[in-house]
This record gives structure tokens, C-alpha cells and sequence, in this order.
């Protein structure tokens, strides 16, 4: 059984706020051999420029309290990595900078149950850090990833599409983007309310309340949002 939570940095629990730091270390510094600006040799945890008051962590814990899975999202209206580490990524054209798009990042995950397939799959969290974008009010999440990472977002059922259709193909890492329209949880066979309603939240995350809205679609919760209407839940523990 896992179960998870989603707050900014300073907000989550010290213990979740370590723990997360080095499961990103195990993850991105010693399997995958990320050089990471600011991580010492000898460091345990991983953190960058990027974690700063605006970036909001998602964090799937086991039954055990130990971190399997994460995820970062900035709203593409401050410093984030496309903009400021591979813009040229994003082909012509001003980058986005909109509250409407935000950027996911430092994705990973492992041993998550997945409700479609009754297996485990680190990707089954993929469908929260969705609609917790969607409930902060965006309508498209972009980030930069692998080709192979593609190739396993498309195998999941996402819909993703790169940036600059100019790309070329002796590229390693591209620029994708997602719309968070109904549709896309259609394909996934789940709903962003229930996705949401089964989050942890600390700090102030606004997001609806169970059965606040209607209808349970994507336009109803987002525009909710945006217009101020959902009501804060804090964590307890």
C-alpha cells in the first residue's frame, strides 16, 4: 500500500523533505549519472536551483514511509529548466510563460499500484502530478525528457507532443508537451477529482473539495480554481 502527498519544500515534514532529497540523489546522481549543478561528490540528497518557494513536490511514500516516487512542478511564469537550461530545445518563438502552462520535472517512480492494470508501475503516478497541475489552475504541462522516457510516456497512453516539430532526430532529449483536458484522463481511465481527493496536501495547495463541483470534469475543476471558488485542506499527521 502507498499512499501520497504534495506540498512545497518548506512545507512538507522534515522527515518527507529529507527523505525526498535522497531518493532524487539515488535516482537522478547514482543510476542515472545526472552532473548536477550545485550537488557536491560526496552529497546524499540532490536538490537544485530550481526548488525554491514556487515549486510544488509530489512525493508517493510506501506503507513503510519510504519515498517511491516524486515529482516537480513550477508554473512556467518564474525560472524553470527549459527556459533556463535548454531553451533552444523549444525551437522558435518566445517560451511559454503563462499560468496556464506549467513545467513538470525530476519524475520518477517505482513499485506504484496501478488501478488500470492491478500490476505496480512507477508511471501510475504520472495521472496525480496531472491533476494536481490542473487544479493550480494549468491547461498544459511541458517538460524535457529522454527519447527513450518518450517512448515509455506514449506507451502509458499519454498523448505527447514535442515542442519543436524541427527537431533533430540525433537529439537525446526533447521538449514534449501534454494538454490536461478531459480527454487526456479519458485515456487513462481515471478522474482528477478522485486523482486529487486521495492527496495529502500540506501548506497552502487549493484544490476543490471532495464533491464540491458537479460533473467531475476537467473544465469545471480547473475554472473553480482559477476563480478562487475551492476551499483550503490542510494535512494533518
Amino acid at each position: 500500500m502507498s499512499f501520497i502527498v504534495a506540498g512545497r519544500l518548506d512545507e512538507l515534514p522534515p522527515d518527507i523533505h529529507r527523505r525526498l532529497g535522497v531518493f532524487r540523489h539515488k535516482v537522478f546522481v547514482e543510476r542515472l549519472h545526472w552532473e548536477i549543478p550545485g550537488v557536491h561528490q560526496d552529497a546524499t540528497s540532490e536538490w537544485d536551483e530550481f526548488d525554491g518557494a514556487n515549486t510544488v513536490h509530489l512525493v508517493a511514500l510506501s506503507g513503510g514511509g519510504e519515498v517511491c516516487g516524486c515529482a516537480r512542478l513550477m508554473p512556467t511564469t518564474g525560472p524553470y529548466l527549459l527556459r533556463n537550461v535548454f531553451p533552444e530545445l523549444a525551437g522558435p518563438g518566445p517560451l511559454p510563460s503563462s499560468p496556464s502552462i506549467w513545467e513538470m520535472s525530476r519524475f520518477a517512480g517505482s513499485r506504484l499500484p496501478d488501478r488500470r492494470t492491478g500490476s505496480t508501475s512507477g508511471m501510475s503516478l504520472f495521472p496525480y502530478a496531472m491533476a494536481l497541475a490542473l487544479s493550480f489552475g494549468a491547461t498544459r504541462l511541458i517538460g524535457v525528457v529522454s527519447r527513450p522516457v518518450a517512448r515509455l510516456y506514449r506507451r502509458f497512453g499519454l498523448e505527447l507532443r514535442d515542442m519543436d516539430v524541427h527537431v533533430s532526430a540525433n537529439s537525446d532529449i526533447v521538449a514534449c508537451s501534454i494538454d490536461l483536458g478531459l480527454p487526456a484522463f479519458h485515456r487513462l481511465q481515471c478522474d482528477p477529482l478522485i486523482l486529487l481527493n486521495s492527496v495529502t496536501r500540506f501548506g497552502k495547495l487549493f484544490l476543490p473539495e471532495p464533491g464540491e463541483h458537479s460533473g467531475h470534469t476537467c473544465d469545471e475543476m480547473s475554472g473553480a480554481v482559477r476563480r478562487g471558488g475551492a476551499t483550503h485542506k490542510q494535512a494533518t499527521v
